[in-house]
């Protein structure tokens, strides 16, 4: 492709802006900020005021027409993402979709079946934390077998911290009628892309989820227990009201173990496996020598601290459209962790195991029970 990628980004709120801001500044090589769009005019306002004129739009259908478009990035509320998405894709705009691609499996679906239909259009969703080198590097081991079979995985996620003020702004966030949930659906659901981009994607999900210290409609804190095959199990907690939390993922596998905790990773390698060492061992406890390697994230945290981390999944995306890259989080990809969102909901709400994936038309039963119990809980406060 000659020239530069004419992108818009379709809502300008919070991480709408990054992304307008980044390709305004020119911080995405190949591409320029052809055009923005909201249906809120004060937001469309404020950016040009901050950042400088450029083409505006209040409707994203009049942007495709219009607007000299050959990509876009959708950073509207979750809700809006598949009408979206499957409009531009079906009009040959290649699309990135921020995080999470739908609400609901099934409307995910949709968005990947356009994807399907339309393979020249690239179309991504916005799963950042697949350029960490950490977790990147422990999927590669983890795929060649450096650790053996895993025998167990552990994730604590603890440090998004946010205040009732930050829930006092007020807007579609924090509710089952404007996010779709809480704390799973908005920060979860990229650990959630991770547990399955690494450790694989579980069988079933037992989840137990409360709203602690904040007046919100929604969760704010999960315990979830994942099953795999042979009674192997992945225990994922998270919260968004503890100060200072904690980031640590740990996998253990019959011949070593991963530790990822924030910026640094820690690998242990044994010289022979578990069931070597069980085997062999004629009395004591048995033991193992291993062999440890650190990495650390490095100087790209520094440069993704500057411009947010998500401008490298904007970049690739951005790369696959004009030079023909592999793109690292394809639209296909964003099914499984919205698959995990749906059964941990399930299970949170019913007090049940739920079998992975649930079922599509159950699911949205459910979800829409759940909305009208919420607006009744709303409709009585604000008496």
């Amino acid at each position: 492709m000659q020239g530069k990628l004419n992108v818009a980004v379709i809502g300008v709120g919070r991480m709408g802006t990054v992304h307008a801001r980044n390709l305004k500044k020119g911080r995405v090589r190949g591409a320029r900020l052809s055009a923005i769009c909201d249906t809120d005019k004060a937001a469309l306002d404020k950016f040009t005021a901050k950042y400088g004129q450029i083409p505006v739009f209040e409707d994203y259908k009049r942007l495709i027409s219009e607007g000299n478009v050959q990509a876009v990035i959708i950073a509207t509320p979750h809700y809006a993402h598949p009408d979206i998405a499957v409009y531009c894709i079906e009009h040959g705009i290649n699309v990135l979709v921020e995080k999470p691609l739908a609400v609901t499996t099934a409307e995910a679906k949709r968005e990947i079946a356009a994807a399907e239909a339309n393979k020249n259009v690239i179309s991504a969703v916005m799963f950042n934390q697949r350029t960490n080198p950490l977790y990147a590097r422990a999927k590669r081991i983890i795929e060649n077998g450096e650790i053996g079979k895993l025998q167990r995985v552990n994730y604590i996620i603890t440090d998004w911290y946010r205040s009732q003020a930050y829930y006092n702004q007020g807007g579609w966030r924090a509710s089952l009628w404007g996010e779709g949930g809480g704390t799973l659906i908005n920060q979860c659901i990229h650990q959630l892309d991770l547990i399955q981009w690494v450790a694989g994607f579980p069988e079933s999900v037992y989840v137990k989820m409360f709203t602690k210290g904040r007046d919100i409609t929604v969760e704010n804190d999960v315990t979830a227990l994942f099953k795999y095959a042979d009674d192997v199990y992945c225990s994922f907690s998270a919260s968004t009201h503890e100060l200072r939390g904690t980031n640590r993922m740990e996998l253990s596998g019959e011949k070593g173990r991963i530790v990822i905790d924030k910026r640094k990773m820690t690998v242990y390698k044994f010289k022979r496996s578990e069931p070597e060492v069980n085997a062999t061992t004629k009395f004591g406890y048995g033991f193992a020598t291993r062999k440890t390697s650190r990495y650390r994230y490095g100087f790209k945290f520094i440069k993704d601290l500057l411009h947010g981390q998500q401008i490298n999944i904007v970049r690739n995306f951005v790369g696959a459209v004009t030079r023909g890259e592999k793109l690292l989080s394809p639209i296909g990809d964003g099914l499984n962790a919205v698959e995990m969102i749906n059964g941990m909901y399930t299970s949170g709400w019913t007090g049940a195991e739920v079998t992975l994936p649930v079922d599509d038309a159950a699911y949205e039963k459910l979800l829409e029970m759940k909305k009208t119990e919420e607006a009744e809980r709303l409709k009585g406060r604000n008496k």
